[in-house]
């Protein structure tokens, strides 16, 4: 494949960034619930997603201004020194406070805005059409791979374990505090900011690069939406599965974990696992499971599938199910992504790709601050209310897979 050596170094320093990255990004949310402020960490969150949107619109304009390559470099470069300087506090002035907490989980949310817009607009710079299913797919098998690495790291770091091995002996490992596992975030970003450097690549297709005014450059993603309104309809509605999971992960599921299993820090842990092991098996399989099968069809399958899983979530309450639904929709919306993209790939050109989706993205976050605003009330964190959010969200997701069949026949065909 063209620009391999350039895409192994890519997939790599996005793993070892997002290792670390997932378990921080877990011991937050978790942090909070454990002093069972969970309901201000969802504000918060929601004050944070809602900020987001603005940086999300400029950060597509940027993608498709600048290089993507020093684009990667200083937002990693960004992120690795806020990391830092938070860690140094840890463990010189003691324990962090909220405000700390919540400028690592600010900044870190923000760099997804930059990051996932480049990093498709970046391998669809340098990959040839036919292999845009292949790369997609490899995006979420490395992706996906180290999200399970993290969950199982996030299960011993943030509870601790103390068992016997068999042939080993005892095997004990105190839960870490929370700068500590920042500083392991903090480290990986300049690793990542290594491999990045030493990336040479030779694009498929010349990237035009729009160098006219901010307003005007932005106005174009949402320009190109208007007048291709199936694509815009297709890219809302097929992302409503990452909508749902995201909310679910950083809101719904501590209060849930809490409430109504009355479990611990190692079943969240094990969660974002599974959602990891679910969506590896997606990123290996779904282009095979879908050969014959139209994208837009195999999308609106898992939304239902989707669908149906969440509605259970709020009438079975066992660890053994939740396990189930995280191994499940893990697959479902990693399966969803990879055809998403590779169809927006083959509709979207390259030189309006990173504010196409930074429109997308927008929307996305508007969904998630609707969500987690709603769930941030009083109602939810009493006993075991948190149920109806489940329903909530299985609403949205049965609406998008409706919406998507209306309209299949013109999706195929475009």
């Amino acid at each position: 494949m063209k620009n391999q050596q350039a895409l192994v170094l890519l997939f790599s320093a996005n793993a070892i960034s997002g290792f670390a990255q997932g378990v921080s990004m877990l011991a937050i949310p978790w942090y909070f619930a454990k002093l069972d402020i969970s309901s201000t960490f969802n504000l918060l969150f929601g004050i944070v997603t809602f900020g987001n949107i603005f940086w999300g619109i400029y950060a597509g304009a940027l993608v498709d201004r600048f290089d993507r390559k020093k684009l990667f470099l200083a937002t990693n470069m960004v992120e690795g020194l806020v990391l830092t300087a938070v860690a140094l506090s840890g463990w010189f002035s003691g324990p962090l406070p909220l405000s700390m907490i919540m400028i690592v989980f600010t900044i870190t949310v923000f760099g997804y805005r930059m990051h996932y817009p480049n990093l498709y607009a970046f391998a669809q710079e340098i990959t040839t059409p036919e292999h845009y299913t292949r790369v997609t797919s490899y995006i979420e098998i490395v992706g996906q791979a180290t999200n399970v690495i993290a969950g199982a790291l996030a299960v011993v770091l943030l509870e601790g374990i103390d068992v016997n091995v068999p042939l080993l002996g005892p095997v004990r490992i105190e839960a870490w505090e929370i700068h500590e596992i920042f500083t392991l975030d903090a480290i990986t970003y300049l690793i990542s900011v290594f491999l990045i450097y030493f990336i040479k690549y030779i694009p498929d297709k010349k990237f035009e690069v729009d160098k006219g005014k901010l307003i005007d450059r932005l106005k174009t993603g949402f320009n190109f939406l208007m007048d291709h309104q199936l694509i815009f309809l297709f890219g809302f509605f097929s992302h409503c599965i990452f909508v749902i999971m995201l909310v679910s992960l950083f809101t719904v599921m501590p209060m849930y974990i809490t409430n109504v299993l009355a479990a611990g820090g190692e079943i969240f842990g094990t969660m974002e696992m599974l959602y990891g092991i679910g969506a590896l098996t997606a990123g290996i399989f779904i282009g095979k499971l879908t050969t014959g099968i139209n994208r837009v069809l195999a999308i609106i399958l898992m939304i239902f599938l989707t669908t149906l899983l969440l509605l259970f979530c709020g009438f079975i309450y066992t660890v053994p199910y939740y396990f189930v639904t995280g191994l499940l929709i893990g697959f479902t919306n990693a399966g969803t992504r990879v055809l998403r993209v590779s169809y927006l790939f083959a509709h979207v050109p390259n030189n309006v790709i990173g504010r196409v989706n930074s429109v997308f993205s927008v929307l996305n976050i508007l969904m998630r601050v609707i969500f987690v605003m709603i769930f941030s009330l009083a109602f939810f964190a009493e006993s075991n209310h948190i149920i109806y959010a489940y329903f909530t969200l299985a609403a949205f997701t049965l609406i998008s897979g409706l919406v998507l069949c209306k309209n299949y026949k013109k999706l195929q065909v475009l």
